[in-house]
């Protein structure tokens, strides 16, 4: 919808608006004219273009066949393969990551002042793409640091600074001109942070989670078991195979420089970030972390050797790679969403139906659905707003229930399971899964 009327106080999108990723989707849309299926050749493309700075980066360390194969197996990872191809703005912006890490590099290692430039503007685009990757920032930070030692030149920095801040304005303030005024730019921010960073929506630590269960969820669910081996044995037991080896050249020979360390620093940062301030039951928020993990887990196992051994391996995960990513794609193209399923279901009932929902209320909105659909936040509002519908029939669904028992309230008295659906867990994790329940009062 925010191809054709861009709206952040109708949501379309929603807060921040991820003005360049809209702005791509846009551009090819005249070309296909199908939003969806726009914003996800955007994402194709862009992932194509990363080829360049992986490539680049990882020949600062081994010859070019080795780049070549860390190329492709980072290329072909099935997970971060099923997010490029869905319309959701993780694809373009992993892509500008890349082109931003490489970047930071070639400044890291030039004097020149324009070069300086480039990671300034790069973290412009992935901003402007994607707002939930400010932790990577670090590196500039880095880079600013390492400049002062070398210059000792506060006119210099300063003039970076400034750079800095001119580049990110460049989206930022054509948002605040689609709201009309700063103060409204403003207001909508604070409107939509207050409910987005809460409790129920998982982006911060709950009392019922404690930090070891979110960090064995980010790394050993989100991390290893859906971003790097997509839920494949096969490929998680050669991955396994492959740490291990790591493992032992790590403790037995020295393989890190100090450039290496920023990497580590960078990805440390969003690591951090996603553990307490990311949702940890969308395993879509670690994905810029898979390509990292398995680039510096490839540049360090081929840095000092290249038996056929390790060829052997990586094509096979190269292989594996392609076809559980063409198993995930192709279900995510031809399974009709669980999200589709409830509207359908509910489309074809002969009676006035309301529907309070959570985040399903947006593909519903998508959809056109015909019955009211809204979506509640607590149970106090739930039991007010109801009363407008005393001649409706009432559903909620699961996952609004969830919210209601996090709350304290048990409604297990009021409800009255009427049917479940399903689709690939892996394209959607939080809603591949949909339960409806009809209220009783």
């Amino acid at each position: 919808m925010a191809l054709t009327r861009y709206d952040l106080l109708s949501m379309q999108p929603h807060f921040p608006g991820y003005p360049y990723f809209i702005l791509g989707g846009m551009l090819i849309n005249t070309v296909i004219d199908n939003g969806a299926k726009a914003l996800a050749v955007f994402n194709v493309l862009a992932m194509i273009t990363s080829v360049i700075p992986i490539y680049l980066m990882a020949r600062q360390y081994i010859n070019r066949q080795q780049s070549l194969l860390v190329v492709a197996v980072i290329q072909t990872a099935s997970y971060v393969g099923l997010i490029v191809t869905q319309p959701m703005s993780e694809g373009s912006a992993i892509a500008f990551l890349w082109w931003y890490i490489w970047s930071l590099f070639q400044a890291k290692n030039s004097d020149r002042f324009v070069l300086q430039l480039l990671p300034l503007l790069f973290f412009s685009i992935v901003l402007g793409i994607r707002l939930s990757y400010l932790p990577f920032g670090i590196g500039i930070i880095l880079l600013w640091i390492y400049d002062w030692k070398r210059f000792e030149s506060f006119g210099r920095l300063s003039r970076l600074v400034v750079f800095a801040i001119i580049f990110q304005l460049c989206w930022v303030i054509g948002l605040i001109m689609t709201e009309g005024s700063v103060s409204g730019f403003i207001k909508l921010a604070l409107s939509f942070t207050s409910g987005h960073f809460n409790d129920w929506g998982g982006t911060q630590v709950t009392a019922s989670e404690s930090v070891f269960y979110r960090l064995l969820t980010l790394i050993g669910i989100n991390i290893v078991w859906n971003g790097v081996a997509a839920k494949s044995l096969l490929l998680l037991l050669v991955y396994s195979v492959l740490f291990i080896f790591c493992c032992y050249k790590l403790l037995t020979q020295k393989l890190y420089t100090r450039s290496d360390y920023w990497l580590l620093i960078i990805g440390a940062t969003y690591f951090i970030w996603a553990l307490f301030a990311q949702n940890i039951d969308k395993p879509r928020h670690i994905t810029p972390l898979v390509g990292m993990v398995l680039f510096q887990l490839l540049i360090l196992i081929l840095k000092r050797s290249f038996h056929i051994f390790l060829v052997v391996m990586l094509t096979v995960i190269v292989l594996s790679q392609g076809i559980v990513g063409y198993k995930l794609i192709y279900e995510q193209a031809t399974e009709q969403p669980a999200t589709h399923q409830l509207g359908n279901y509910l489309d074809a009932q002969n009676e006035f139906v309301v529907l309070y929902t959570w985040e399903e209320t947006r593909v519903l909105k998508y959809n056109n659905v015909s019955f009211p659909h809204k979506r509640i936040f607590t149970y106090e509002r739930f039991l007010q707003d109801k009363l407008y519908y005393k001649n409706a029939t009432i559903y909620v669904t699961d996952h609004v229930l969830k919210g209601f028992e996090s709350q304290g309230v048990n409604v297990s008295g009021f409800i009255e399971k009427v049917t479940s659906f399903s689709s690939s867990i892996m394209s959607d994790p939080s809603y591949g899964e949909i339960t409806l329940y009809k209220w009783k009062d």
